[in-house]
């Protein structure tokens, strides 16, 4: 485990140092209404989207592992030297120096030692965690084809793949440990661009570090941002965009905004929808300023969306040119204008009715809407909550709108936050897709409680205290409790042993696949074994959401029979939730060399 733990931390610093020679043009270029710690967060922030869209775009065509040595290797250098003048300049003096803020940065750093720990535990879980399914399957299965492309048999390895090319990264350079390790990084930097949009609404350092600090207190927030999970990270782009609509003046800083705004389209769907919410909030933004701002804006957009396009695009091309559709599985507006390759049309309307099922939350209708703020407060079993979101944004952020309520500031985050908030609503209510509205509820919050210790009474002082006193302790433990069971797994191999044996499904099939030298190609008959445990190659007919990945092949006895043409040397048959053996003995050509409960192996003879 020490060994593992030290090539993913070299792994992680290799990949930051990426970063940082990705994005230094963000810290040299940004303007004087940047603080040089915000500049340096957005340079990181922004390095690590752009240097995933390098190994991206160069993995189409190659992705070993030397190619990924050599790029990363490139921009680490890069990275050094830059890191190494920002220091020799001492261009850095950030809100860490204020002793007031202590107690809330002790607390943010607590959590980061948290994170970090936990995310050097082994990955388990089934075909229901999307870190299995599909987060490290893609990386993975990339790393030994050489090449990034989707994954037949899991559609949602088509998904924008900001996150999931820098996991991969993360594997070939630090090992299995590096890809949720990493996880403190980008978690750091959602914390960092939240103090930074506090801090832009008028609070000082320490009122920056509160924001932070209740943010990452937030289980939903932990829980998004952890585990290799996407959502904490596309809060990041999605809040920086905002932070720099803030101030954008020349036109580096519009193409900076058009870069995070790229970003945000490329690490998950959802910031399609995203897009059309900036722009409401840009021209409202743009227009109640003074005239000669709103005039050059013009010139800035057209700057921000040339950037856009071209970060955003290849994710988007690559879709329709290897799966017949740029948004896969397609949308309901796209099912009748383009062919998905793999997904039959009953697929594609199983897998929307599962997404409206889940995300159903406490209903769609106007009342469900009313009720929302109290619902996901305290009913966050009902949106998938992972412990909820604290009181602060239901108790305090009211109190926090309503003291800027003549700021155009707040009226611009209000209008993001809302509309943000009813998009999500109407389409799925998963707690964790909406952090970035969390983070905006936060900064009023504080701005609340801080209003409340300047100028209310002392019962409104010790309520608004006692909000957030509570809503802290309450996310830390609920946090500290969930992360445990991994923590404990990094200190106890024996431990770690027994929470493999009992939390990943088929693992005593897993292991002797992948020790066995004489397997090449393994037929998967059942569509729930998680494949991102198996290092071999593998064929899997009919895939998670009903993809059917070989031509002629549409049940695993088609495939048995298929075998020859598919190069097959070993089959995985299993007794599962979705069907029992499918290898029915005695079989032709087929030879029984491992058992064991619900679970078989065959050698193809």
């Amino acid at each position: 485990m020490i060994l593992l733990a030290l090539q993913a931390a070299l792994g992680m610093l290799l990949l930051a140092l990426a970063a940082a020679g990705a994005g230094f043009p963000l810290f040299r270029r940004l303007g004087s209404a940047f603080h040089p710690w915000e500049r340096l967060a957005f340079c990181l922030l922004g390095g690590w989207g752009v240097f995933s869209l390098a190994l991206y775009l160069i993995g189409q065509v190659l992705f070993s592992r030397w190619i990924i040595f050599a790029v990363t290797f490139g921009f680490a250098a890069l990275g050094s030297g830059f890191l190494w003048w920002v220091w020799r300049h001492r261009e850095l003096s950030g809100p860490w120096m204020e002793k007031r803020a202590l107690l809330p940065a002790g607390i943010v750093i607590f959590l980061l030692l948290v994170t970090t720990i936990a995310g050097l535990a082994p990955v388990v879980g089934d075909w229901g965690s999307d870190t299995v399914a599909y987060h490290l399957l893609g990386p993975k299965v990339w790393l030994r084809a050489g090449v990034i492309r989707p994954v037949a048999d899991n559609c949602h390895t088509a998904f924008p793949q900001t996150a999931e090319t820098m996991y991969a990264a993360l594997f070939a350079i630090g090992g299995p440990s590096a890809p949720c390790l990493a996880d403190f990084f980008t978690f750091g930097l959602l914390l960092a661009v939240s103090a930074s949009l506090a801090m832009r609404c008028g609070l000082d350092a320490t009122g920056g570090w509160w924001v932070a600090a209740i943010v990452a207190t937030m289980p939903a927030v932990f829980r998004g941002a952890h585990f290799a999970f996407v959502d904490g990270l596309y809060a990041a782009f999605f809040l920086a965009v905002a932070r720099i609509a803030l101030d954008a003046e020349n036109p580096f800083e519009w193409t900076s905004f058009g870069v995070f705004r790229g970003l945000l389209i490329a690490t998950k769907y959802t910031g399609l929808l995203a897009v059309p919410v900036l722009a409401v909030g840009l021209v409202f933004l743009r227009r109640k300023s003074d005239q000669e701002k709103w005039g050059r804006s013009s010139e800035g957009f057209a700057f921000a969306g040339i950037a856009t396009l071209l970060v955003a695009a290849g994710y988007y091309v690559r879709n329709w040119l290897v799966l017949g559709c740029p948004i896969y599985p397609p949308p309901p507006g796209l099912v009748h204008l383009c062919h998905a390759k793999y997904l039959s049309a009953q697929a594609v309307l199983d897998f929307h009715q599962y997404i409206l099922r889940r995300g159903a939350g406490l209903g769609r209708g106007p009342l469900a809407l009313l009720l929302l703020p109290f619902n996901l407060t305290y009913h966050t079993a009902n949106f998938h909550g992972a412990g909820g979101i604290g009181l602060v944004p239901l108790g305090l952020a009211p109190i926090g709108i309503f003291t800027m309520r003549k700021s155009l500031t707040m009226k611009f985050l209000v209008i993001l936050a809302g509309l943000l908030t009813l998009a999500w609503f109407l389409t799925q209510q998963e707690s964790r897709f909406l952090i970035h509205v969390y983070v905006i509820a936060a900064v009023f919050g504080v701005i609340g409680w801080r209003h409340c210790e300047l100028f209310g009474s002392h019962i409104r002082r010790l309520v608004a205290g006692l909000l957030v006193a509570v809503s802290v302790l309450y996310g830390v433990f609920m946090i500290v409790k969930a992360e445990a069971d991994p923590i404990h797994a990094v200190f106890s191999a024996p431990y770690a042993a027994k929470r493999r044996a009992e939390q990943i499904p088929y693992v005593e099939s897993f292991s002797f696949l992948n020790r066995d030298p004489s397997v090449n190609n393994v037929l998967i008959l059942d569509r729930s074994v998680p494949l991102f445990y198996l290092d071999k190659n593998y064929v899997k007919p009919v895939g998670q959401w009903g993809e059917l990945t070989v031509p002629g092949v549409a049940q695993p006895q088609d495939a048995l029979a298929a075998m020859g043409r598919l190069s097959i040397t070993h089959v995985l048959d299993v007794n599962s939730e979705v069907a029992p053996f499918q290898v029915h003995q005695p079989a032709a050509n087929l030879h029984l060399v491992f058992e064991a409960k619900n679970q078989r192996i065959y050698r193809v003879e």
